[in-house]
This record gives C-alpha cells, structure tokens and sequence, in this order.
C-alpha cells in the first residue's frame, strides 16, 4: 500500500535513550552494496529513543547500500485501536519523528523500519500488528506492509497485511517479508498446512512466483541459530531463481545463551551483495 506523508504531528515527548554507546563494525570490505541490514548484538528495548540512537550512529558510517534494513519490531508505538488503515497512518507519524533530522539520504535510497504495537503485550492472543514500512528517500514517500503468516500464538490477534503489499517495484523488482511469512517457504510448513494457512501459503507463493523477485527483505525479530531460517531460505532460492540478493536483518539475542556464534547466523541468511553493520549493545 502507498502512503503520502502523515498529517499527524501529535506524539507524545519520548524519553532520553538509556542503551550504552553502541559499538558498530562492518563485515564487508566493499564501501557500496545493494543491501545493507542493520543487526543487533545484543538485549534490545526497541524503544523510540534507543532506535534512533543506533539511526544516527549507523548513518555516520562511510558506506552506501541501495537497501538499507532493519529488524522487525525495530521500534514499538502505543496502540490506538484495530483499525489496519489507521494502524498504519499512526505508525508512519512515528517513523518520520524518528527519521526527523537523521540523513538516511547519505547511506541509502531505501530505508525498511519494523514497527509493532500491542493492544496487551502480554498476550499475543489479543489485537497487534507487526508492520514494515519502506521509505523512498529521494520522493519521500512511503510502502507499508505487515506480517501476513501468523505463528501458532498469534494466529487469533495478529492483524494481517494484505498479501499483494509484500510486492513492490523499485530499481529491482523487490519482496518485504515480515518476521514468520518466510516460513511460508519452509517445506515442512507447506506439508502441514491446513485451511486457511495452505491457502494463504498457495496464493503467496503464486503471487511471488508470477512476481519474479529480484531483492528479498525479510524483517525478523530475533535470530541466534543458523537453523531458524536455513531451509526456508534455500527453499525460497530454489522455488525463485529470480532472486538475486536477499537478506534478513534481526537481534542476535536469547536469554539463556545464543545458539549459533553470530558469523555463521550472518553466513546464512544473505545472497548477494550485503553489507553487515553490526551494533554491539
């Protein structure tokens, strides 16, 4: 869905950020790339002020990418109700407020922000939405899109993105995937599938498969194992020999201990050209 500039300008006074300064190294030796991904070492608040932080460390970096993403649920804002439409527009006015004075316009042509609200984060079982919206720097114009294939837990809250919004044309022909519709590329998930989970996994891979991707964005919340999105993945690389870079940005973080060491989470989920700008909290 395409989206002008918010007319809201109303958003409450957000507080000073409390993260530790954030270290950041970058993977690859190339100076330009197709995709940047922005990744999260780290236990992360998500929170407006710590957002920004890492925008404005990020983006005094000598380097260039094409795409330039972030994690899912990069950023949290307050609910309001469980109007999609009206979810969206709230979350664009808090996107522009974090962009605000920030020169996203040195780095990259396209920006992707995850943003999530929660009508009770406690359970997932009650309205939320999980959104990703793609900024055009140069005709400051917005793409919104959201999670479509819902884990077991959200299955009854999550409100769905439209399936056609996954896809948008670019420079590249290019598929934003939010943090689980990559799933809907892992043969186990398309094995046992039922009712309207096959058929929302049928008409996204016909959709993707009659769009011919190019670039593949995908926005997933956390990622600490090299077996979270490997087969899904190679899946996708086989099903469209289209792609030619792809990538997930993510927080590499679980409490207990990661179970992948982070070189080789990094290792497999991208193709192509890809620049890893790792913030260290």
């Amino acid at each position: 869905m395409k989206s002008s500039k918010s007319k809201i300008t109303k958003i409450k006074r957000v507080a000073i950020s409390n993260v530790a300064e954030v270290t950041l190294s970058i993977t690859r030796d190339l100076s330009q790339s197709k995709i940047g991904r922005i990744i999260i070492a780290g236990n992360y608040s998500r929170k407006f002020e710590d957002a920004r932080k890492i925008l404005e460390k990020v983006t005094k970096c000598n380097f260039e990418a094409e795409y330039l993403i972030t994690c899912g649920g990069f950023v949290k804002f307050p609910w309001v109700n469980g109007d999609f439409s009206r979810l969206v527009e709230e979350a664009q006015a808090w996107c522009e407020r974090l962009l605000n004075g920030i020169e996203v316009e040195d780095i990259t042509d396209y920006l992707t922000i995850g943003i999530d609200s929660y009508s009770n984060r406690a359970s997932l079982r009650k309205p939320h939405v999980e959104l990703v919206g793609l900024y055009d720097v140069e005709n400051d114009r917005w793409h919104w899109t959201g999670k479509s294939y819902p884990t077991q837990d959200q299955k009854k809250g999550l409100l769905r993105a439209d399936l056609d919004t996954h896809f948008v044309r670019l420079r590249d022909r290019v598929m934003i995937l939010g943090c689980h519709d990559l799933t809907m590329f892992n043969p186990r998930a398309i094995a046992n599938a039922g009712g309207w989970r096959k058929e929302t996994i049928e008409r996204f891979l016909s959709k993707a498969r009659e769009f011919k991707p190019e670039v593949v964005l995908q926005h997933p919340h956390f990622t600490d194992s090299v077996r979270t999105w490997l087969v899904s993945w190679r899946t996708l690389e086989r099903i469209l020999s289209s792609v030619k870079h792809y990538a997930s940005a993510g927080v590499y973080y679980r409490e207990g201990g990661e179970r992948s060491k982070l070189e080789e989470v990094l290792n497999v989920t991208k193709k192509g050209e890809v620049i890893d700008l790792i913030c260290r909290l």
